[in-house]
Order: C-alpha cells, then structure tokens, then sequence
C-alpha cells in the first residue's frame, strides 16, 4: 500500500521517543515559518485538491437517518477570544507536528492560538502529544471546506479543551469531541449557513465521516468516524 510523505513524516515524528527532540524538523520548517502570512490573512497558496477519503459507503447512515448530539436548550456561545501571547507547554513541538500535515490554507497559528483560551479561571492546554494525530483528519477537511469555499477563515473559535476547560464551555458536552482532540469550531468569511452546506456535501461525497453542526456565528466540524448533524440556529 503506498503511504503519503507527509503520513511517513508524521509516524516517524510522533514515534521518536522525544517530544523535545525536533531540532531536525525544526531546522527543516524554519523556512517556512518565515514565509507564512500573518494568521488573519489565511494562506493563499494553491495545490492539487486533496484527495476524499475513500471508504465503504454505509447505507445505514444516510442523511436522514443521521444520529443527533444532545444540544442544551440554554443559549450556546462559542469561546472569546483568547487572551494574546499565554505561552503553551510543547507549543513549539506542536507547531513542528502541524507544518509536517501540509495544509493548504491553515497557519499553525491559526490552530494553536484558540488553546490559550481561559474560562471560569481555568486555563486551556494543547492535546496530550498522543492525541496530536487525531486532529488532523478534521484540520484536513477544514481545510478542503476553506477550499471550496473560495474565502479565507475567519477564526478558529475552539479546537482542543482540557475536560476542566470543556467544563466551563457553555452549552458544551460531557466527553465532547473537542476533549478527544477530533473537533473544531470555525468562522469563515460567508454566513455559517453556506459553510454548514458546503460541509455536508463534502460529507455526502465521502470525504470524511462525522459531525456537522451549525451555530448562529459559526459551525462545528468533527470526525468522529459515523454522520451526525444538527442545527442550533
């Protein structure tokens, strides 16, 4: 079976042993670092489309048969803005990790940023280094989204929560997906309505499986691994 460059980057990366020892890939990722636009701007490179996700169509979890998330009747707010510049444990290590993923159109800042979030006097944290390779399934379609949409992201609003930061979320779930690292919450520069479409026909075309849900300013992208939608508008 062939195996990505990018895939081999990231097994070789995550099984050194060492979170702390990236000197080479830090050298390797210094000259691009210097060349990414600022975060607000989003990336204007442009690739070759990446490719869907191929899977075995399951008949049982077609549209309208999808399995909803429990949403709270209470108004649901994503997070503020979190506070500028907190320094993050591994935050360097973790940049390393998201260059290696060769995303089109996402900074490594625009993820990062959302985890120096602090609510209720609990500080969020990045994901436990084991659960770095969960993200990048839904950075990917994230991503693609950014790509079909034809308009920058505006912000990354959630991505990682500690369960303690979860806790304090509004609205936010028991065991969320954002707790196992596989969530995000995202503006784009369109209405949420367009984006959340868009979002389900990538889903319909096999792109990935998961959550899709739509939110008044914003939507949520998640995979989980089977379909669920849900609307809170």
């Amino acid at each position: 079976m062939n195996i990505s460059r990018s895939t081999l980057q990231r097994r070789r990366f995550l099984q050194s042993g060492s979170v702390l020892g990236f000197g080479a890939i830090s050298s390797l990722c210094a000259g691009r670092k210097l060349l990414q636009l600022p975060a607000h701007l989003g990336a204007t490179r442009r690739r070759s489309p990446v490719s869907p996700v191929p899977y075995t169509p399951d008949l049982n979890l077609a549209d309208q048969q999808e399995s909803p998330l429990p949403v709270p009747d209470t108004p649901w707010e994503t997070e503020p803005n979190p506070p500028l510049g907190r320094p993050l444990e591994l935050e360097d290590s973790f940049r390393d990790f998201l260059l290696t993923l060769d995303l089109r159109h996402l900074s490594a800042e625009e993820i990062i940023d959302p985890h120096r979030g602090v609510m209720g006097g609990v500080e969020n944290t990045l994901p436990p280094v084991k659960l770095w390779e969960k993200l990048a399934p839904t950075l990917k379609v994230a991503d693609e989204l950014r790509e079909r949409l034809q308009t920058p992201i505006c912000r990354i609003t959630s991505g990682y929560r500690s369960p303690r930061y979860n806790a304090k979320v509004p609205g936010a779930v028991k065991g969320s997906y954002h707790t196992r690292n596989q969530a995000l919450d995202l503006v784009y520069f369109c209405s949420p309505r367009k984006a959340f479409d868009t979002a389900l026909q990538l889903r319909r075309e096999g792109f990935f499986r998961g959550g899709v849900g739509l939110y008044p300013t914003f939507i949520h992208l998640d995979t989980r691994g089977y379909a669920a939608t849900w609307r809170k508008v």
